[in-house]
């Protein structure tokens, strides 16, 4: 019989791991530290670069000396980013440390579509403006709603009533 951890494999590891902040094609998510809402993006990026972004835009706008009459501008303004807009308009700290990746995907439009799926979960909590790239019709929130909690049989029947692709794509997401 042979032992489960040897020490070979405890010491050689061919290949370095790869950084969270390096990974590309992600759907990730982004929390804010003084309330419960949540930013969900994807990018075919690499994530720590598109953090970033967020992270410069955020702070860019953050640094402005604002006035009465210009923080009335500002407020009405749309920023380039949604993660933007909530800071500064609720003057709310963004958690980045806390921001991670949820989901792999490398076809765009799957990507999309976990990214819609997360937003809908989210719903309430979300500092999203839109619900994504792909769009997909109300009619299937309530089994999105289904999804987030664990359901029997009578999901699992519901589901078989969708279109292949987005039967795969709940399938990926919730299992």
């Amino acid at each position: 019989m042979k032992p489960f951890q040897t020490l070979r494999n405890l010491l050689v590891h061919p290949k370095d791991k790869r950084r969270h902040q390096a990974a590309c094609e992600r759907v990730y998510k982004i929390p804010c530290k003084n309330c419960d809402n949540t930013y969900i993006g994807e990018t075919g990026r690499a994530f720590g670069v598109r953090l970033q972004e967020h992270r410069q835009e955020v702070t860019q706008r953050d640094v402005r000396a604002y006035t009465r009459s210009t923080s009335k501008s500002t407020a009405t303004e749309q920023n380039k980013s949604a993660v933007t807009d909530h800071a500064i308009s609720l003057n709310h700290v963004i958690d980045w440390d806390s921001a991670k990746v949820i989901n792999r995907e490398s076809n765009r439009m799957n990507r999309w579509i976990r990214e819609m799926i997360h937003i809908r979960k989210e719903q309430d909590k979300s500092m999203n403006r839109d619900e994504g790239s792909y769009q997909l019709s109300h009619i299937y929130d309530y089994l999105l709603s289904a999804a987030a909690t664990p359901g029997g049989q009578s999901f699992r029947r519901r589901q078989q009533r969708l279109p292949k692709r987005q039967q795969q794509q709940l399938q990926k997401v919730v299992f």
